[in-house]
C-alpha cells in the first residue's frame, strides 16, 4: 500500500478545500493511505487580520524567520512514498507556518521522499516557490512537481479584494463589480485533474523514479511578464524588512511607523514600480541572453 501524506496551512479555509479536492482522486482506495495534517503555529494567527498585525508579519515572512510549529500528528516513524505540500505566498514569500515547518524538525519526514508543492494564492507566486523549493532540498526532500491555483478576476481586483477578505473577513467586495476574492470554485474542482496525473505517477512508479508527471504549463501557468517584476519586488522587500527588523520583534512599538511607511511605498510601487518593469521589459525582451534566462525560469517555476 502507499502512503501519502498531505501537508497544508489555511486560515480561510481554502487552501484545505484546493488540498483535498486535488488529493480526491487518492480517497476511498484500497491501494493508497492519505493522512492529512495541518501544520499548525504555536501562536496561532487570527482571521481576519487585524491591520498592524497583518503588516507586522511581513520582515519575518521575507527573511525567512520560521514561527515555532506544533508537535504534527502523523506518524513520524513512517516512510511516505509521497508528500502533497500545501502552502500559500505572503508578501511574495511562503506563508510563516510553511516556512516554520520546512525549517523544524518535523521536515525530516520529506527526506528521500517525492514532495509536490500545492500554492493557493492571489497570483504573484514565483519567489515563494522558489524558497520553497530550495527548502525541500534542504530538507532531503525531492521536488517532483507543482500545482497552483491562483485567485479569479484581474490583478487590480484581486489587490483590492483579497485585502478586504483578509481585513474583515468578507469575500464579497462591490457585488457586481468585482469578482468574489479567492479561488473560483471551478478552478478549486479542478485540481483534482492534476491529482490524479500525481497519483498516476506514484502508482506507476514514475514519481519514485523521478519522471515528470505533470506538464507544468498547464498545472503551474507562468506569466512570463510577472517574473523580473518579482524580481524586482523582492529586492525591495528584502531592504524593507531588514529595516523594519532594527526596530524590534513582532509586535514592538517602533515598528509601527516603519510598518506604516512600508504599506505607503507598497502602494505607491504598485502603481509605479510594475508599470515601469513592465516598459523595461518592452526594451530587453528581444535579446537573447533575456530570452534565455526567461526560458529557465519558466521550466523552473513550472517543475521542471
Amino acid at each position: 500500500m502507499k502512503k501519502v501524506l498531505a501537508l497544508y496551512y489555511s486560515q480561510t479555509g481554502q487552501l484545505e478545500r484546493i488540498m483535498r479536492s486535488t488529493m480526491s482522486p487518492f480517497l476511498g482506495r484500497d491501494d493508497i493511505e492519505v493522512h492529512f495534517q495541518e501544520m499548525r503555529p504555536v501562536k496561532p494567527y487570527p482571521f481576519p487580520w487585524p491591520v498592524i498585525r497583518f503588516f507586522d508579519q511581513f520582515p519575518e515572512c521575507v527573511t525567512l524567520d520560521p514561527p515555532e510549529i506544533e508537535l504534527p500528528g502523523f506518524d513520524a516513524s513512517l516512510k511516505y512514498d509521497l508528500v502533497m505540500f500545501g502552502y500559500q505566498t505572503w508578501y511574495l514569500s511562503p506563508s510563516l507556518p510553511a516556512t516554520g515547518f520546512l525549517k523544524s524538525r518535523y521536515a525530516s519526514v520529506l527526506r528521500d521522499t517525492p514532495v509536490v508543492t500545492v500554492i493557493g494564492c492571489r497570483n504573484m507566486w514565483f519567489k515563494g516557490q522558489e524558497a520553497v523549493r530550495k527548502l525541500i532540498t534542504a530538507a532531503g526532500g525531492r521536488f517532483a512537481g507543482n500545482i497552483v491555483r491562483e485567485d479569479q478576476g484581474s490583478r487590480a481586483e484581486t489587490f483590492i479584494t483579497v485585502t478586504v477578505w483578509l481585513l474583515t473577513g468578507r469575500r464579497e467586495t462591490w457585488k457586481g463589480v468585482l469578482s468574489p476574492a479567492g479561488v473560483s470554485e471551478a478552478d478549486i474542482a479542478g485540481a483534482s485533474r492534476f491529482g490524479r496525473q500525481v497519483m498516476d505517477g506514484l502508482l506507476d512508479g514514475r514519481l519514485a523514479r523521478g519522471d515528470a508527471v505533470l506538464n507544468g504549463h498547464e498545472s503551474a501557468f507562468v506569466l512570463q511578464k510577472y517574473i523580473l517584476v518579482e524580481e524586482v519586488a523582492t529586492r525591495g522587500f528584502r531592504l524593507g524588512a531588514w529595516l523594519v527588523r532594527l526596530a524590534g520583534k513582532q509586535g514592538a512599538p517602533l515598528r509601527v511607523p516603519l510598518l506604516g511607511l512600508f504599506a505607503l511605498l507598497l502602494g505607491i510601487g504598485i502603481c509605479t514600480v510594475i508599470p515601469i518593469t513592465l516598459l523595461v521589459l518592452l526594451v530587453v525582451s528581444r535579446s537573447a541572453g533575456y530570452k534565455r534566462w526567461m526560458q529557465q525560469q519558466t521550466l523552473y517555476l513550472e517543475g521542471a
